[in-house]
C-alpha cells in the first residue's frame, strides 16, 4: 500500500533536509499536514482522500523517525530536536568541534580519510576522537602534499564502516562545531549513507560565528582567524590539529557572544542567523517566516534570490597557489588516476591558473566538468610564450588529452594554392603542401578566411574560376557570366593568352604574399566611396573583406617563405633574467632553439652556431605534414602579434 502510493518519492536524505528547512524556516513545531505537503508534494486533497491519509502520515513518521534531527512533540506535531536545547545556557551544551582530511572536494566522487572530534563543555574539553580512514583508493598526491597523509598510513588504517559508527556514537545529542562546517557535514553525510545511518545536517560555522564577532576581519580563513585571536596554530591540515585550532577559536568566540548578554544556544543561533549589522536586544528579533509563504506544494510563495553561481574555488585546493610560478610556460591538470585531461598555457603561469579559481562552473562546454576532475596541476616553466605556445601543442598532440576539445583539427588549417604550372591557373584552397611546383599560401586560421579571401581575390583578379577542361585538350565551350563582366578572359573558349594571364596570376601572388598593399588601399577607397553613397550595405562588406584580408594578409611573406623552405631566424627577450630566446625555424619545423646570456659574445657565439646549424639542413620535404602546419601557423600568428615589439 505503501509503495504503490509514493512511487517516485525522494530519497529519505533529500526528505529529511526538506523536512528540517522547512522547520528551520518557520522556526516553530510544524503540523503534520504541512510537512507531507513539503516533502512529497502532496496536495491537500490528496491528503485528506480517503485511504491516503494514513499512507502518507505513516511515511512522513518512517521518515523522520529515522534521524535524531526530529521529535515528535504532539499526535500530529513534529519539532527539531536541537529546539529542546535552546533555552539550555551556552556552559551547559556540550559541543563537538570537528574536521575531516579527505581525497578532494565532492563528497561522493571523494571520500574521508581523517576525522576527528573535540567534545567541550563549559569551556573545557571533556573528551576527543580521531582516526584515520582508509578510503579503498589511491590518494591524489596534492593531498599527500597538503596533508602529509601518505598512501601508506591510510592503507593500514581501519576502513570507514569500522571509524564512522564510533564516530556517530561520540557525536551524538551534541551540536556540532567546525570552520566551514558545512563542507564535513557533507563528507560525513555521504559516509553515513553509505552506512545506511543518518548523520545531522546543521552545525555552527565558526566562519560565520567570526563574521558576527569580529567586524575588524576581512579574511576569515583558519589561519587569519587564529592569528587575529592570537591563536598558536599547528599541525595544519591534519584533522586533530585543524579541529584543535578551531576549539580555541570556538571558545573565544563564544566568550565574545556572551559578554554580549548572548547566555543560550537558541539565542546564539539566533543571532547568528540575523544581519551582521543588526544591533538590539536578542529577544525581540524575530528570524521566523509566516505560514502563508509556503504554498501547499511546500514551495516558497515568493520569489527567492538566484544562489551565487558555484566556481571553480569550490574544486581547485587553494594550497596549490602557492606554487605557480610567475612566468610563462604549460600547465597539465591531472585526474585522481595522474592521468592529464586538459593542457593549457600562459603567459604569466601564476596569474592564468589563479584565474580557474573564480571560473564559473559550466560557463562554457569547454570548461564543463573539467576543474570537478582535477586533482593534480603540474607546471613547467619556460623561456617565452612562443615556446609555450609550441610545447603546448607538441603535448596535445602527444597526450591526446579529453578537455582539449578546442584545439584545432589539421583540417582547419587550409593554404591557397596556384598551380602557376598551369597555363591558366586557378586559385583555390587545399590542405597540405606538396612539392609540385605550384604556389602555395598559408596556412590561414580557418576555411572562412580563406574563402574569404579567394572570393576578394575572384573580384580584383580576372582569374578563372571553373574546374572544366580547356581547349586544346577539348572543345572551346560556352563562357560563363564572369566573362561578361570583365572578371575572366574566358581561356574555354579557346582564345585566351597564357602571357597575360600570367601576369595576372604573378599579381595575385604578390598580393597573397603582402606585396600589394596598393589593392587594399583600392579597397579602401571603394569602402569610403559606398559609406558617401549610402550604400551601407556594400560598405559593411567591404570592410568586412578589408578586415580579413588586412588579418590574413600582413605578414603573409613571413608564412609563404616558411611554407617554401626559407629560413626563420627569431631572438626574444627569455622570461629567465637576463637571458635571450633564440629560435631556428627550417622548412616549417622548430629546428633548434637555445636560452642565451644577454651578453655580446654569448648571442655572437650562439648566432653563429645556429646559422652553421642551418647552412648543413637539407632539402624541405616533399610534403608539408601535419605538425609542420600547426608549427607554421602558431609561429607566424605570434609574429604578427609581437611584429611592432622592439
Amino acid at each position: 500500500m505503501v509503495q504503490e502510493a509514493v512511487e517516485g518519492v525522494p530519497q529519505r536524505g533529500t526528505l529529511l533536509r526538506r523536512a528540517h528547512e522547512l522547520l528551520e524556516d518557520l522556526g516553530r513545531p510544524t503540523e503534520e499536514k504541512l510537512l507531507i505537503q513539503h516533502l512529497f508534494g502532496a496536495s491537500e486533497d490528496a491528503h485528506t482522500a480517503t485511504g491516503r491519509s494514513a499512507v502518507w502520515t505513516l511515511l512522513l513518521r518512517q521518515t523522520l523517525n529515522s534521524s535524531t534531527l526530529f521529535e515528535q512533540i504532539a499526535e500530529h506535531e513534529w519539532s527539531l530536536s536541537a529546539w529542546r536545547s535552546t533555552q539550555l545556557l551556552l556552559n551547559d551544551v556540550d559541543f563537538v568541534v570537528l574536521d575531516t582530511e579527505t581525497t578532494g572536494l565532492r563528497p561522493g566522487p571523494d571520500r574521508v580519510i581523517e576525522v576527528a572530534g573535540i567534545r567541550l563543555r563549559g569551556g573545557e574539553v571533556i573528551d576527543s576522537f580521531q582516526s584515520l580512514v582508509n578510503p579503498g583508493r589511491r590518494l591524489p598526491s596534492f593531498i599527500v602534499k597538503f596533508t602529509g597523509i601518505t598512501q601508506e598510513m591510510v592503507s593500514s588504517a581501519p576502513s570507514a564502516a569500522q571509524v564512522f559508527p564510533d564516530f556517530f556514537n561520540f557525536v551524538e545529542g551534541t551540536t556540532l562545531v567546525g570552520h566551514n562546517v558545512g563542507f564535513d557535514i557533507g563528507f560525513l553525510s555521504n559516509e553515513a549513507h553509505l552506512l545506511g545511518q543518518a548523520f545531522p545536517i546543521d552545525g555552527i560555522d565558526t566562519i560565520l560565528f567570526a563574521r558576527r564577532y569580529l567586524p575588524a576581519l576581512r579574511r576569515f580563513k583558519l589561519d587569519f582567524v587564529a592569528e587575529h585571536l592570537k591563536i598558536p596554530a599547528s599541525n595544519r591540515h591534519r584533522a586533530m590539529g585543524d579541529a584543535k585550532v578551531t576549539a580555541a577559536v570556538f571558545l573565544k568566540l563564544l566568550a565574545l557572544a556572551q559578554q554580549q548578554d548572548i547566555q543560550t544556544l537558541g539565542n546564539l543561533r539566533r543571532r547568528l542567523q540575523l544581519p551582521v549589522t543588526w544591533s538590539g536586544d536578542i529577544t525581540d528579533a524575530s528570524i521566523s517566516k509566516q505560514l502563508d509563504q509556503w504554498r501547499v506544494d511546500g514551495k516558497l510563495a515568493k520569489k527567492m534570490a538566484s544562489p551565487p553561481r558555484p566556481n571553480g574555488g569550490l574544486f581547485l585546493n587553494p594550497a596549490w597557489k602557492r606554487d605557480f610560478p610567475g612566468k610563462p610556460g604549460v600547465y597539465l591538470m591531472k585526474d585522481e588516476h595522474g592521468q592529464v585531461i586538459y593542457v593549457g598555457k600562459a603567459k604569466c603561469l601564476k596569474d592564468r591558473l589563479a584565474s580557474y579559481y573564480s571560473h564559473p562552473l559550466g560557463y562554457t562546454r569547454k570548461m564543463d566538468g573539467l576543474l570537478q576532475n582535477v586533482r593534480e596541476i603540474e607546471t613547467r616553466v619556460l623561456g617565452s610564450e612562443l615556446e609555450a605556445l609550441l610545447v603546448e601543442s607538441q603535448l596535445i598532440k602527444q597526450l591526446q588529452p579529453p578537455y582539449n576539445v578546442q584545439l584545432r583539427n589539421y583540417e582547419l588549417y587550409p593554404f591557397i594554392k596556384i598551380d602557376v604550372q598551369h597555363p591558366f591557373a586557378r586559385v583555390y584552397s587545399t590542405k597540405e603542401v606538396a612539392a609540385d611546383g605550384a604556389r602555395y599560401f598559408g596556412p590561414f586560421r580557418s576555411r572562412r578566411i580563406v574563402d574569404v579571401t579567394i572570393e576578394l581575390i575572384q573580384k580584383v583578379f580576372p582569374v578563372r574560376t571553373c574546374i572544366r577542361s580547356l581547349p586544346p585538350q577539348s572543345k572551346p565551350s560556352d563562357p560563363c557570366l564572369r566573362l561578361h563582366l570583365d572578371r575572366c578572359s574566358g581561356p574555354c573558349r579557346g582564345n585566351g593568352d597564357p602571357i597575360a594571364y600570367a601576369k595576372v596570376i604573378e599579381q595575385v601572388c604578390a598580393f597573397l604574399g603582402g606585396e600589394r598593399e596598393d589593392l587594399l588601399d583600392r579597397l579602401r577607397r571603394q569602402m569610403l566611396e559606398a559609406s558617401q553613397q549610402m550604400n551601407y550595405e556594400r560598405a559593411a562588406w567591404l570592410r568586412d573583406t578589408i578586415r580579413s584580408a588586412d588579418e590574413v594578409l600582413i605578414g603573409q611573406r613571413l608564412i609563404t617563405g616558411a611554407v617554401e623552405a626559407n629560413n626563420l631566424f627569431i631572438v626574444y627577450p627569455s622570461a629567465h633574467q637576463e637571458h635571450n630566446e633564440l629560435f631556428l625555424v627550417r622548412h616549417g619545423r622548430l629546428v633548434l632553439q637555445k636560452c642565451i646570456p644577454h651578453e655580446l659574445q654569448a648571442m655572437k657565439e650562439a648566432i653563429l652556431e645556429l646559422l652553421d646549424v642551418a647552412a648543413t639542413l637539407g632539402d624541405p620535404p616533399s610534403i608539408v605534414g601535419k605538425a609542420e602546419v600547426d608549427q607554421i601557423n602558431i609561429i607566424s600568428r605570434w609574429i604578427h602579434r609581437h611584429s611592432d615589439d622592439r
